[in-house]
Protein backbone atom coordinates (compact mmCIF):
# COMPACT_ATOMS: atom_id res chain seq x y z
CA UNK A 1 0.00 0.00 0.00
CA UNK A 2 1.70 3.33 -0.72
CA UNK A 3 1.95 6.12 1.29
CA UNK A 4 -0.72 8.64 -0.17
CA UNK A 5 -2.92 6.98 -0.82
CA UNK A 6 -7.20 7.41 -0.68
CA UNK A 7 -6.64 5.20 2.49
CA UNK A 8 -4.17 6.36 4.29
CA UNK A 9 -5.56 10.17 3.32
CA UNK A 10 -9.48 9.10 5.36
CA UNK A 11 -7.27 7.60 7.99
CA UNK A 12 -5.19 10.57 8.67
CA UNK A 13 -8.21 12.53 8.46
CA UNK A 14 -9.81 10.34 11.04
CA UNK A 15 -6.69 11.06 13.83
CA UNK A 16 -6.83 14.92 13.19
CA UNK A 17 -9.23 16.08 15.08
CA UNK A 18 -7.65 14.35 18.34
CA UNK A 19 -4.17 15.83 17.44
CA UNK A 20 -4.43 18.56 15.69
CA UNK A 21 -1.63 17.21 13.30
CA UNK A 22 -1.76 18.66 9.72
CA UNK A 23 -2.48 16.09 7.15
CA UNK A 24 1.12 16.41 5.49
CA UNK A 25 2.54 15.18 8.81
CA UNK A 26 0.36 12.66 9.79
CA UNK A 27 0.07 10.75 6.70
CA UNK A 28 3.79 9.40 5.91
CA UNK A 29 3.25 7.98 9.75
CA UNK A 30 -0.31 6.26 9.56
CA UNK A 31 0.87 4.88 5.90
CA UNK A 32 3.90 3.35 6.45
CA UNK A 33 2.31 1.29 9.38
CA UNK A 34 -0.87 0.77 7.69
CA UNK A 35 1.65 -1.64 5.54
CA UNK A 36 1.56 -4.23 8.34
CA UNK A 37 -1.65 -4.83 8.31
CA UNK A 38 -3.34 -7.89 7.87
CA UNK A 39 -6.31 -8.54 5.45
CA UNK A 40 -8.33 -9.31 8.94
CA UNK A 41 -6.99 -6.24 10.56
CA UNK A 42 -7.59 -3.97 7.51
CA UNK A 43 -11.19 -5.22 7.44
CA UNK A 44 -11.57 -4.30 11.37
CA UNK A 45 -10.07 -1.02 10.48
CA UNK A 46 -12.70 -0.26 7.89
CA UNK A 47 -15.34 -1.96 9.78
CA UNK A 48 -16.12 -4.98 7.74
CA UNK A 49 -15.99 -7.25 10.56
CA UNK A 50 -18.16 -7.14 14.08
CA UNK A 51 -16.58 -7.29 17.16
CA UNK A 52 -14.01 -4.30 19.06
CA UNK A 53 -11.01 -3.16 16.34
CA UNK A 54 -7.72 -4.99 17.82
CA UNK A 55 -5.67 -3.09 19.93
CA UNK A 56 -2.91 -3.40 17.25
CA UNK A 57 -4.67 -1.62 14.76
CA UNK A 58 -5.55 1.30 17.26
CA UNK A 59 -2.42 1.51 18.21
CA UNK A 60 -1.29 2.42 14.36
CA UNK A 61 -3.65 4.87 13.86
CA UNK A 62 -3.67 6.59 17.06
CA UNK A 63 -1.22 5.20 19.97
CA UNK A 64 -1.79 5.49 23.46
CA UNK A 65 1.02 4.82 25.75
CA UNK A 66 1.54 1.45 27.49
CA UNK A 67 4.41 1.91 30.31
CA UNK A 68 2.79 3.07 33.21
CA UNK A 69 5.63 5.60 34.18
CA UNK A 70 4.65 7.15 30.99
CA UNK A 71 1.13 7.12 31.25
CA UNK A 72 1.67 9.02 34.85
CA UNK A 73 3.94 11.35 33.75
CA UNK A 74 1.37 12.49 30.72
CA UNK A 75 -1.52 12.76 33.21
CA UNK A 76 0.58 15.05 35.53
CA UNK A 77 0.81 16.94 31.84
CA UNK A 78 -3.00 16.84 31.70
CA UNK A 79 -2.94 17.94 35.02
CA UNK A 80 -0.83 20.97 34.49
CA UNK A 81 -2.90 21.61 31.26
CA UNK A 82 -6.39 22.03 33.09
CA UNK A 83 -5.03 24.89 35.26
CA UNK A 84 -4.71 27.14 32.74
CA UNK A 85 -7.36 28.62 31.18
CA UNK A 86 -6.81 29.47 27.95
CA UNK A 87 -5.62 27.06 24.49
CA UNK A 88 -2.62 25.65 25.23
CA UNK A 89 -1.79 22.42 22.70
CA UNK A 90 -2.46 23.40 18.77
CA UNK A 91 -0.70 20.25 17.66
CA UNK A 92 -0.39 16.94 19.28
CA UNK A 93 1.97 14.01 18.34
CA UNK A 94 1.71 10.64 19.78
CA UNK A 95 3.93 7.86 19.72
CA UNK A 96 3.97 4.35 22.17
CA UNK A 97 7.06 5.63 24.11
CA UNK A 98 6.63 9.43 24.22
CA UNK A 99 4.29 12.48 23.26
CA UNK A 100 5.56 15.38 21.38
CA UNK A 101 3.64 19.07 22.34
CA UNK A 102 3.62 21.95 20.59
CA UNK A 103 2.49 24.82 22.62
CA UNK A 104 0.33 27.96 22.09
CA UNK A 105 2.61 31.06 21.86
CA UNK A 106 3.44 32.44 25.57
CA UNK A 107 1.74 29.45 27.87
CA UNK A 108 5.45 27.17 28.11
CA UNK A 109 6.09 29.70 31.48
CA UNK A 110 2.90 28.10 33.18
CA UNK A 111 2.68 25.22 31.60
CA UNK A 112 6.09 24.18 32.70
CA UNK A 113 6.08 25.93 36.40
CA UNK A 114 2.76 23.59 36.79
CA UNK A 115 4.43 20.53 36.05
CA UNK A 116 7.24 21.03 37.87
CA UNK A 117 5.28 21.52 40.96
CA UNK A 118 3.57 17.80 40.18
CA UNK A 119 6.58 15.73 38.58
CA UNK A 120 8.99 16.12 41.37
CA UNK A 121 12.52 15.17 39.80
CA UNK A 122 12.11 15.94 36.64
CA UNK A 123 14.90 16.05 34.17
CA UNK A 124 15.28 18.42 31.08
CA UNK A 125 17.39 18.20 27.73
CA UNK A 126 17.17 21.21 25.45
CA UNK A 127 17.97 19.92 22.18
CA UNK A 128 17.97 22.36 19.33
CA UNK A 129 13.97 23.58 19.18
CA UNK A 130 13.12 20.95 21.56
CA UNK A 131 13.09 20.28 25.01
CA UNK A 132 13.20 16.53 26.32
CA UNK A 133 11.19 16.56 29.53
CA UNK A 134 12.47 13.13 31.44
CA UNK A 135 10.98 11.85 34.75
CA UNK A 136 12.67 8.43 34.67
CA UNK A 137 11.95 6.25 31.54
CA UNK A 138 9.54 8.37 30.54
CA UNK A 139 9.46 10.93 28.14
CA UNK A 140 7.62 14.27 27.26
CA UNK A 141 8.95 16.57 24.33
CA UNK A 142 8.17 20.29 23.90
CA UNK A 143 8.38 21.39 20.45
CA UNK A 144 9.54 24.73 19.19
CA UNK A 145 10.34 25.68 22.34
CA UNK A 146 14.51 26.34 21.93
CA UNK A 147 17.18 25.80 24.19
CA UNK A 148 17.52 30.14 24.64
CA UNK A 149 13.49 30.13 25.26
CA UNK A 150 14.24 27.10 27.96
CA UNK A 151 16.73 29.38 29.61
CA UNK A 152 14.78 31.95 30.17
CA UNK A 153 12.15 30.18 31.64
CA UNK A 154 14.44 28.27 34.08
CA UNK A 155 16.20 31.14 35.44
CA UNK A 156 15.27 31.75 38.87
CA UNK A 157 13.04 29.02 38.75
CA UNK A 158 11.41 27.90 42.30
CA UNK A 159 7.68 26.55 42.30
CA UNK A 160 5.82 24.38 45.72
CA UNK A 161 4.77 21.66 45.50
CA UNK A 162 0.59 20.77 43.96
CA UNK A 163 -1.21 17.89 44.25
CA UNK A 164 -1.62 15.29 41.09
CA UNK A 165 -4.94 13.18 40.04
CA UNK A 166 -4.77 9.98 41.66
CA UNK A 167 -2.78 7.07 39.99
CA UNK A 168 -5.79 5.38 39.08
CA UNK A 169 -6.73 7.71 36.77
CA UNK A 170 -3.11 7.53 35.04
CA UNK A 171 -4.05 5.74 31.88
CA UNK A 172 -7.37 7.67 31.31
CA UNK A 173 -5.81 11.15 31.57
CA UNK A 174 -3.00 10.07 29.30
CA UNK A 175 -4.93 8.98 26.98
CA UNK A 176 -7.24 12.26 27.40
CA UNK A 177 -3.90 14.52 26.67
CA UNK A 178 -3.40 12.72 23.45
CA UNK A 179 -6.73 13.95 22.31
CA UNK A 180 -6.33 17.32 23.59
CA UNK A 181 -7.29 18.77 20.74
CA UNK A 182 -10.84 18.18 20.57
CA UNK A 183 -11.14 20.38 23.05
CA UNK A 184 -10.64 24.46 22.19
CA UNK A 185 -9.44 24.50 25.90
CA UNK A 186 -7.65 22.08 28.42
CA UNK A 187 -10.74 20.06 29.92
CA UNK A 188 -10.26 18.96 33.74
CA UNK A 189 -11.35 15.77 35.72
CA UNK A 190 -12.49 16.27 38.82
CA UNK A 191 -15.11 14.75 40.73
CA UNK A 192 -15.68 12.13 39.21
CA UNK A 193 -16.44 14.39 35.84
CA UNK A 194 -14.77 15.53 32.80
CA UNK A 195 -15.80 19.23 32.22
CA UNK A 196 -14.37 21.48 29.29
CA UNK A 197 -15.36 24.99 28.20
CA UNK A 198 -16.81 26.19 24.69
CA UNK A 199 -16.34 24.06 21.86
CA UNK A 200 -18.18 21.12 21.60
CA UNK A 201 -21.26 19.54 23.80
CA UNK A 202 -21.29 16.53 25.18
CA UNK A 203 -22.92 14.34 22.42
CA UNK A 204 -19.83 15.44 20.39
CA UNK A 205 -17.30 14.41 22.50
CA UNK A 206 -19.03 11.26 23.51
CA UNK A 207 -19.14 10.04 20.11
CA UNK A 208 -15.08 11.08 19.61
CA UNK A 209 -14.32 9.47 22.86
CA UNK A 210 -16.21 6.74 22.30
CA UNK A 211 -14.92 5.77 18.32
CA UNK A 212 -13.56 2.19 18.06
CA UNK A 213 -10.99 3.38 16.14
CA UNK A 214 -9.66 6.88 17.92
CA UNK A 215 -11.62 6.80 20.94
CA UNK A 216 -10.29 5.78 24.45
CA UNK A 217 -9.37 2.05 24.73
CA UNK A 218 -10.45 1.74 28.19
CA UNK A 219 -13.66 2.31 29.89
CA UNK A 220 -14.43 6.34 30.61
CA UNK A 221 -16.10 5.79 34.01
CA UNK A 222 -16.30 9.72 34.13
CA UNK A 223 -19.59 12.09 33.81
CA UNK A 224 -18.99 14.32 30.73
CA UNK A 225 -19.89 17.94 31.42
CA UNK A 226 -19.69 20.85 28.83
CA UNK A 227 -19.52 24.34 29.97
CA UNK A 228 -21.25 27.05 27.58
CA UNK A 229 -20.83 24.65 24.60
CA UNK A 230 -20.96 26.17 20.76
CA UNK A 231 -23.95 24.45 18.97
CA UNK A 232 -23.40 23.81 15.57
CA UNK A 233 -19.45 25.09 15.76
CA UNK A 234 -17.90 21.08 15.46
CA UNK A 235 -20.53 19.60 13.07
CA UNK A 236 -17.68 16.96 12.16
CA UNK A 237 -17.76 13.50 13.55
CA UNK A 238 -15.20 10.92 13.14
CA UNK A 239 -16.18 7.56 11.29
CA UNK A 240 -14.77 4.57 9.76
CA UNK A 241 -12.06 5.33 7.20
CA UNK A 242 -13.13 4.91 3.34
CA UNK A 243 -12.74 1.80 2.44
CA UNK A 244 -12.83 2.10 -1.29
CA UNK A 245 -9.31 1.20 -1.62
CA UNK A 246 -8.25 -2.38 -1.15
CA UNK A 247 -4.67 -3.61 0.47
CA UNK A 248 -2.39 -4.60 -2.16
Amino acid sequence: MPRQSPLVSSVARLRRPYTGEPQWAVEPEVGGALTDLSPVELSHLLGHLPGPVPDRVRRIVLPDALDPVQQRFEAAVFDAASTLSRPVFWMIQPRPDQIRLSLMPDVAAELVQALYARVPGLISRPIGMHVFLSHGPATVVLAGVGTERWTALMDDFSVPPSPSSPPELAPLLSSLLRRSCLFPLPPRVAAGELRWQDGPTTEWISAALAHPVTGLSLAQPLKLVSESPTPGAFRYRPSAPQSQTKAR
